[in-house]
């Protein structure tokens, strides 16, 4: 038997370690998990969109639909988050609120941006101009913060880029506005990753969550003000008799609350900030396979060979970092 008092602490290093890989491996399976309600929210908001439109004698397109369905999703979330999570409730200081209400003005800002964005170019490359927070965050991680990530994120961020652009078959014509919002709203969900994982030092993660979703939802419905038909949606009479129009507005919302919102954006708070923020948004990327994927099963949609070849390159990229990334942290 070895008398070496350094034996236990290798023993207890290893633990650790060992800890530490298992805590990493949960945190990816949770954001994992986060893709897949929100790839099915696709669905849902599209639904729930269209028909408020159609309640409102509005043309398709028009941006009240979608941001009156993320003031309520989001409102309803918030309130059912401090109803059931004690923990939500506890806590606040003046200074936290504060935290937590930037977190929330950035997330506001990111589905803002991307709606508006959305509504003047393409789906395609909309969906591309988002998902490119895999550049963002790993840049602005290395030129503003010092902090680059490791090798093996930045041959990831190269594959998943190029999957997203195959799956999404964005070809840009020119840079218009809604390039330029595109690419504002890939740079404010950045910015959220990175202020979500640095909050999360001091702050709790159902508050976050709350607060975060509340804001969300005061900021949607200020913006229903100016748009056509908004102000009376938000009144209590306008959103009742809208909600009540049929199960293709409120139980596409209720869904909407539930999975996406507090489902998703609970797991991101809550697991996220156990992981490096190009790790994260890496596994994002997976978002626009599951919805395509629902998609496909809900409305007999197809995925052409480019699409297929795209999705594999983003799992391809998310295994790839999975597996060095593990050996890199064998001894």
């Amino acid at each position: 038997m070895s008398n070496d008092p350094s034996v236990p602490l290798q023993y207890a290093s290893r633990a650790a370690d060992a800890k530490s890989v298992a805590e990493a491996h949960r945190a990816a399976a949770a954001l994992l998990l986060a893709t897949v309600l929100w790839g099915c929210g696709f669905t849902w908001a599209k639904a729930a969109g269209e028909s408020v439109q159609r309640v409102g004698g509005l043309p398709s397109g028009a941006l009240l639909g979608p941001v009156f369905i993320l003031a309520v999703r989001f409102a309803s979330a918030g309130l059912l988050v401090l109803l059931l999570v004690p923990r939500a409730r506890r806590g606040w200081t003046w200074r936290g609120a504060g935290r937590v209400g930037l977190c929330g003005l950035l997330l506001a800002a990111g589905l803002v941006l991307q709606h508006l964005g959305l509504d003047r170019t393409s789906p395609a490359v909309s969906a591309f101009l988002t998902s490119l927070t895999i550049l963002f965050v790993p840049l602005i991680l290395t030129v503003v913060l010092r902090k680059p990530p490791a090798p093996v994120m930045w041959l990831g961020v190269v594959l998943a880029t190029a999957g997203v652009w195959l799956m999404t078959g964005a070809t840009p014509t020119g840079f218009r506005a809604g390039e330029a919002l595109g690419l504002g709203c890939a740079f404010m969900f950045s910015v959220y990753l990175l202020a979500v994982n640095a909050v999360a030092k001091s702050e709790d993660a159902w508050r976050m969550t709350a607060g975060q979703f509340l804001v969300t939802a005061v900021v949607c419905a200020a913006m229903c003000l100016f748009l056509t038909g908004g102000r009376e949606a938000i009144t209590p009479q306008g959103a009742s008799r809208i909600l009540s129009s049929g199960p293709s507005i409120w139980l596409n919302t209720a869904l909407l609350a539930i999975f996406p919102t507090v489902g998703a954006f609970g797991l991101l708070n809550l697991y996220q900030p156990k992981l490096d923020a190009t790790r994260a948004a890496l596994i994002y990327l997976v978002e626009p396979i599951v919805a395509a994927a629902y998609a496909w099963l809900a409305a007999g949609g197809t995925m052409s060979a480019k699409e297929l070849l795209g999705a594999a390159l983003i799992l391809g990229a998310n295994v790839l970092v999975e597996v060095l990334a593990a050996r890199a942290r064998r001894p």
